[in-house]
């Protein structure tokens, strides 16, 4: 008989960067208070990987595979020049706006954001993921602009790509599923202990 379960991802909720504060021993970082980084779009997680294997009598004896780091491509619908000079490190006054130089350095940060997920028995829960140390791609900043036909509306997401690595304390990522929305967001205000 067929099995009619399922637990499925549909769609993405908030999205917030937490700058590191600092970086303990064999612990979690601590954060710096959030920056809310505008309604979520997309968070796309890839993993990297090394493996190796054993062989021997012509078969594959032992094989192993571990985790090396992670790419989260994360789009939202805020460009914000003041976010976005926190992110990569850039200069920014309200007066002057955003000047960007040849050495300037991405922060280091945690990454939040929450899924609905509809179960079978038609309820949805809320997955709330939390990505403990990842840091802004430099090639990932992109400004992209196009002419536009008054009768096209075809508005630029703001997409930034984060490198993901373990933390102190060997974790990388922290993955709960809460009954609603206002719960996940308070799991992740736990996780980072920071103000949301």
């Amino acid at each position: 008989m067929a099995s009619n379960r399922y637990k499925m991802p549909l769609g993405m909720r908030k999205s917030y960067f937490y700058p590191i504060k600092t970086t303990p021993e064999n612990a979690h970082p601590t954060y710096d208070t959030a920056l809310d980084m505008g309604s979520a779009v997309k968070g796309y997680l890839a993993i990297t990987t090394a493996s190796g294997e054993i062989v021997g009598d012509d078969q594959i004896l032992h094989s192993v595979e571990s985790f090396v780091s992670a790419q989260l491509d994360a789009e939202t619908n805020l460009s914000d020049l003041e976010i976005n000079a926190k992110l990569f490190g850039h200069k920014y006054a309200e007066a002057t706006g955003e000047d960007s130089g040849k050495d300037d350095t991405p922060v280091s940060g945690g990454y939040g954001f929450i899924e609905p997920i509809i179960k079978d028995d038609k309820i949805t829960v809320f997955r709330a993921t939390a990505l403990y140390h990842c840091t802004p791609m430099p090639s990932s900043e992109k400004q992209e602009a196009d002419t536009r036909k008054p009768t096209e509306f075809s508005p630029k997401t703001n997409a930034v790509s984060y490198k993901v690595l373990a933390d102190n304390s060997g974790a990388w990522r922290n993955r709960q599923d809460y009954d609603t929305l206002a719960a996940a967001e308070a799991g992740l205000k736990k996780i980072f202990g920071a103000a949301v």
